[in-house]
């Protein structure tokens, strides 16, 4: 499938990316795609990836030619047939053979996708290319857009939250535009519009690209917010055993023009509705709090939970009078060391 952005030319040595991952992986991992380009400007980029995504690169210009592929044995047969001569890279590609692998640090999903590729990209917000005859669908003057759900189970926020955030923020004036695979909230109110399950990834990324900011969980929409410029607000959390993890590159990791609403050491649906209705308000009123500021203001609101959690009191009740005498002998401490280097001076 030739990309109608370039001249083909079938003379040209071969680069070859296969990326078998989800939307978000392939998203985020766009500013390695225009490094190959510039590292290889004279090479054809042929990209394999699964038929659904194919939308996502078929208009990028540093893509000459998209091979849809629906497997890893089906990507490592075609790559046997492949000239000698040509480069090939895999991002977040796992052969059908090999074990799993634990992952000990969580950085950003463009770093690790093309750390183990042997890459050394720099760190940069991906870009979203659109296909030209995609046009924006008839929706209100002012919309957020919601994404509830993820492929992740410990990435969920409770449908009860959603429910009170939408309901939140129609109650403002804004309208709410739910995209998605299928639907979570359940509201028949004007302002309220589902589009689950109903448009493609080309419309989903244009509906979230004339919205007054989106709101949803750590998934693929979340990292199209970052590639369009959207303002995000990401409930998130825990993953496995990376409690800081954060999978954006670029502006999102920055914190800039993104709250990624968060509880250290707790998922994502340990987060209070408040912290979220508060960052959503601050959106809507035309001052959004900066990363820095959403990360003070969560930890701040879950220090002040603690401190009212009965077990955290009674703890704290035992350790009072460890914790006096432990200060009582360090001043003491102090205070004999001071006078043995007096009498040590004279």
């Amino acid at each position: 499938m030739q990309n109608p952005n370039t001249t083909f030319n079938a003379g040209k040595p071969l680069l070859t990316v296969c990326q078998l991952g989800r939307l978000g992986d392939i998203v985020a991992t766009e500013p390695a795609y225009r490094f190959l380009r510039e590292q290889h400007p004279t090479r054809k980029l042929r990209w394999y990836t699964r038929p659904q995504y194919v939308e996502l690169f078929q208009f990028a210009p540093f893509i000459d030619e998209i091979v849809p592929v629906s497997s890893a044995e089906e990507y490592l047969k075609l790559k046997e047939e492949l000239p000698e001569g040509t480069i090939s890279f895999e991002f977040n590609f796992r052969r059908p053979d090999a074990p799993k692998q634990k992952q000990a640090v969580f950085t950003s999903l463009l770093h690790q996708f093309t750390t183990t590729a042997g890459l050394e990209v720099p760190d940069e917000t991906p870009r979203f290319y659109f296909a030209p005859e995609v046009a924006m669908p008839q929706l209100p003057e002012k919309y957020v857009v919601f994404h509830c759900a993820s492929r992740g189970k410990n990435r969920q926020w409770p449908e009860k939250q959603w429910q009170r955030l939408a309901k939140f923020i129609l109650s403002t004036g804004q309208s709410v535009v739910e995209i998605g695979m299928e639907p979570v909230l359940s509201i028949h109110t004007p302002g309220f519009l589902d589009m689950t399950g109903q448009i493609s990834l080309q419309t989903a990324a244009r509906i979230i690209s004339g919205a007054t900011g989106f709101v949803g969980v750590d998934s693929g929409f979340g990292h199209i917010a970052n590639a369009t410029g959207v303002f995000g607000i990401i409930v998130t959390g825990k993953l496995r055993n990376h409690p800081e993890y954060i999978p954006y590159s670029g502006r999102y990791a920055a914190g800039i023009g993104c709250n990624l609403v968060r509880l250290y050491d707790l998922p994502a649906a340990r987060v209070p509705f408040p912290l979220v209705r508060e960052a959503a308000s601050r959106l809507l009123a035309g001052s959004p709090m900066s990363g820095a500021e959403c990360d003070r203001f969560c930890l701040i609101h879950q220090i002040k939970s603690m401190r009212r959690n009965p077990g955290v009191r009674l703890a704290e009740l035992l350790r009072k009078p460890f914790d006096r005498m432990k200060t009582e002998w360090e001043f003491f401490r102090r205070k004999q060391a001071g006078r043995a280097r007096k009498k040590r001076s004279r």
